[in-house]
């Protein structure tokens, strides 16, 4: 199994920005209450990534900025051993208590300030989350209490202990098994308050969610709008305007998601489809528009960002800076 360590302590010498570069593929770093330190051992399993990890003195903020242009898309659990640890959406708030696991959507901007804590944290390839849960647009921000999490975090946490001797097969299918534990945790813990379990965020109204399933099943069609979203749940389009105001309007969320799954799409090594195909597939129906929205939303034309993922996933030499090695790790998920 190949793994990844980290450790340093104190706002004094270059500590603090290696940990800020570690961290940042995926969120800005800043230091917070009491002393920083960071101790991290991460191991890369078969579409799952595990960080075992000690730290201080940390802020880690996912912004909606960053959210758009790293292309990140994978599901992260947030184990808390002991400590204080609080985070969840943005707007939004929880401080775990140990033995609780919170769910993060890391296609949505997110949140996590530790004082000191030891934590484990996994991340699961969306596909392999997929393949145990049907619906995951309302996880992002919920806590798994501890008579929800208690198999999970039995299992992750055998994980850390048993990993330098895990048999290949258990390091390919431990994936799988964190799925369909998490899978059953949610069935325990969505039977218990909500107010208890739900974040601002993940309680989104009944409205928005049924737009959102409504948008995703017809993404090919290229005359998705407002008006046909309204009709096809039965709502008026004013009270679709509201509930997607913070999106800039429902047209701008259609694009948005539109270019989300496509972009999951140029990252997967077995699509053959030219970007073309794969444009008219997701509903875009000129395909010189689609090339400057996609440039517009990340920062590269969607040709070269096929390219570059796919150089990031050949690249198999394990050398390099910790920063580079998680990269290329974390490439691996998609």
């Amino acid at each position: 199994m190949e793994t990844l360590s980290f450790a340093a302590r104190g706002t004094d010498g270059t500590g603090f920005e290696r940990y800020r570069r570690l961290y940042g593929i995926g969120a800005d770093v800043e230091p917070a209450d009491g002393p920083f330190s960071a101790e991290v051992r991460v191991r890369r399993f078969r579409r799952m990534i595990l960080f075992e990890r000690e730290l201080g003195g940390l802020l880690h903020l996912r912004s909606p900025g960053r959210v758009r242009h790293d292309g990140f898309d994978h599901i992260t659990l947030h184990l808390l051993l002991s400590g204080d640890l609080t985070g969840g959406p943005f707007g939004a708030g929880h401080r775990l208590q140990a033995g609780e696991i919170m769910v993060v959507d890391t296609r949505r901007p997110h949140w996590t300030r530790v004082t000191r804590a030891r934590l484990i944290t996994v991340q699961l390839a969306r596909e392999v989350v997929e393949a145990s849960i049907s619906d995951l647009e309302s996880v992002h921000g919920l806590v798994l209490p501890g008579s929800a999490a208690g198999l999970l975090a039995d299992f992750i946490v055998s994980l850390v202990r048993r990993a330098d001797d895990l048999p290949g097969v258990a390091v390919e299918r431990a994936a799988a098994t964190a799925a369909e534990l998490l899978g059953l945790g949610l069935s325990v813990a969505t039977a218990a308050p909500l107010a208890r379990l739900l974040s601002t965020e993940a309680s989104q109204p009944l409205r928005r969610t049924r737009a959102e399933a409504y948008i995703d099943a017809h993404l090919a069609d290229p005359n998705l709008d407002s008006a046909a979203v309204a009709a096809g749940i039965g709502a008026s389009r004013s009270s679709l305007y509201a509930v997607f105001a913070d999106e800039g309007g429902i047209a701008r969320f259609i694009q948005r998601r539109r270019l989300e799954r496509l972009r999951a799409a140029l990252r997967r090594p077995h699509d053959g489809r030219t970007v073309a195909a794969l444009a008219h597939a997701h509903g875009f129906d000129d395909e010189s528009r689609f090339n400057r929205a996609f440039r517009a939303a990340f920062g590269i034309p969607p040709g070269q960002y096929r390219t570059a993922m796919r150089q990031a996933r050949e690249d198999r030499s394990g050398g390099g800076p910790p920063d580079a090695v998680l990269v290329r790790w974390t490439s691996e998920l998609y």
